[in-house]
């Protein structure tokens, strides 16, 4: 990014923080009648050194590979309004823009194209005389607390639910009903099966009914500590039209399934200079375990006619955990651990490094369905100033068996300074300096000039928030 683009992100967070917008901003407009507004963003304005491609930079995911020093990505724009009938009735309304990549939700893969504006939240919620619980119609969204080091999304957080719900202040439950999409292949008048331009099956976009039940909790336990159970089921039904009228292509029957997902975050607040929060899961992916991946030796979109792509976890286990150890008011220590059990919905070929370590590839006829991956990040913090921070970050992936293109093995340390304006030790607004070197087990990483290396080096500067 250039200066004047850095230039501009410092001013426009000077005013953010100068007018406190950022904040749910309170206006009382008459007696009865008051409304509330504010803005929400998460991502980063960076720089970068010439000798590492960032259009090969991966997503900090332990899906795929990553250092602490990527996980500083442009992400999105919120912005919230809400207009209030005192005692009454309010209307809630949340508007996001991805402008750097498109978002995919963990609970099943729906995903929101960048550069565009996305409804997430609109619905009306009607408390009750009493003003210890409400009930709410309309679209709503629900979202979790993510891993900080990662700033990955926490695989709870729903897409947004058209529906109606309850909630108090001990528990939430909603009912909703989305129209999503879902791909079908398609026969010829002869029974044939319709092949795109690279010989695999044509696919077409149907709809896909979603029913939803989805349940939170908030029980206060000793000391302050709080355990969120969650639940959400989901049934699909296609709304088959089985005939295509434009080229008198008749659609495969997409099967009717269902997903699941159980689990609870168990947040810890500050005592003896610790803190921070752990989310368990299982879920479960509706999949057609009859569909094989085209290309099996890279990343696929949806492929076939079942809701999730062949190369997608179906079934995961999962252990996410954020923490902040506090030694002294002057140093503390990050970190953040991802550990997943994926279960795929087919069987995919075993990948191995090739000889000259620039790809993956079969090795012989092994499949399997199951993978481990872990993330480990520790980032120790020193406090230079009540504003300035110096952090030594050491982030670690691993993978158990390669069943992806882009899977790799990999270390790095990434010294950064910071200037934190919220005078946080997990500080979601600064200024950042930092200077990556890594390694990949296999040459993973394309520079500008087309060589392909298994070693990072790459510097970082720019501006970080999450108001």
């Amino acid at each position: 990014m250039n200066k004047v683009g850095t230039i501009s992100a410092i001013i426009i967070l000077s005013v953010l923080k100068t007018f406190n917008v950022y904040a749910d901003e309170n206006i009382i407009l008459s007696d009865s009648w008051s409304m509330s507004f504010g803005f929400k963003g998460r991502g980063a304005l960076r720089t970068a050194g010439k000798n590492f491609s960032l259009r090969n930079s991966p997503n900090q995911s332990s899906e795929n590979q990553a250092t602490s020093a990527t996980a500083y990505s442009v992400d999105s724009l919120s912005a919230k309004f809400s207009l209030d009938l005192r005692d009454w009735v309010s209307l809630k309304v949340r508007v996001d823009y991805f402008w750097d990549s498109p978002f995919i939700y963990n609970l099943y893969p729906k995903e929101y194209e960048q550069n565009k504006y996305h409804l997430r939240d609109f619905y009306l919620n009607f408390p009750s005389s009493a003003k210890i619980s409400s009930f709410w119609v309309g679209r709503r969204t629900f979202e979790f607390e993510n891993v900080y080091l990662f700033q990955l999304d926490n695989p709870f957080n729903q897409i947004e639910l058209q529906g109606f719900g309850y909630e108090n202040d001990v528990f939430q439950a909603s009912l909703a009903l989305n129209n999503e999409s879902v791909f079908a292949t398609g026969r010829d008048i002869n029974g044939n099966q319709i092949l795109d331009n690279d010989n695999n099956p044509q696919l077409y976009d149907e709809h896909d009914l979603i029913l939803t039940a989805f349940f939170s909790g908030k029980f206060l336990l000793s000391e302050g500590k709080i355990f969120q159970p969650i639940f959400a089921l989901r049934y699909y039904q296609e709304l088959n039209k089985q005939k295509n009228e434009n080229n008198n292509v008749k659609l495969d029957t997409v099967v009717n399934t269902s997903s699941f997902m159980v689990g609870g975050i168990f947040s810890r607040p500050l005592s003896d200079g610790l803190k921070g929060h752990t989310t368990v899961w299982f879920q479960s992916l509706p999949a057609d375990k009859n569909v094989q991946p085209y290309n099996r030796t890279v990343s696929s979109s949806y492929k076939g006619k079942g809701r999730i792509p062949p190369n997608y976890p179906q079934n995961t286990i999962g252990i996410l955990d954020s923490s902040e150890f506090y030694f002294t008011p002057y140093a503390g220590i990050l970190s953040g651990i991802i550990l997943l059990n994926n279960t795929y919905a087919s069987e995919l070929p075993v990948l191995k490094i090739a000889d000259d370590k620039k790809s993956l590839i079969q090795d012989g006829l092994q499949t399997a369905r199951l993978a481990n991956r872990l993330s480990i990040d520790v980032q120790p913090v020193y406090l230079i100033t009540r504003n300035w921070q110096l952090g030594l970050d050491f982030s670690l992936v691993y993978v158990s068996r390669k069943l992806i293109a882009s899977d790799a093995n990999s270390v790095a340390i990434t010294p950064i300074l910071k200037y934190s304006f919220d005078k946080k030790l997990s500080t979601n607004q600064y200024f950042f300096f930092s200077c990556s070197f890594g390694y990949y087990d296999w040459k993973i990483k394309t520079l500008p000039d087309g060589t392909q290396t298994q070693n990072l080096f790459t510097t970082q500067s720019g501006i970080n928030f999450s108001l």
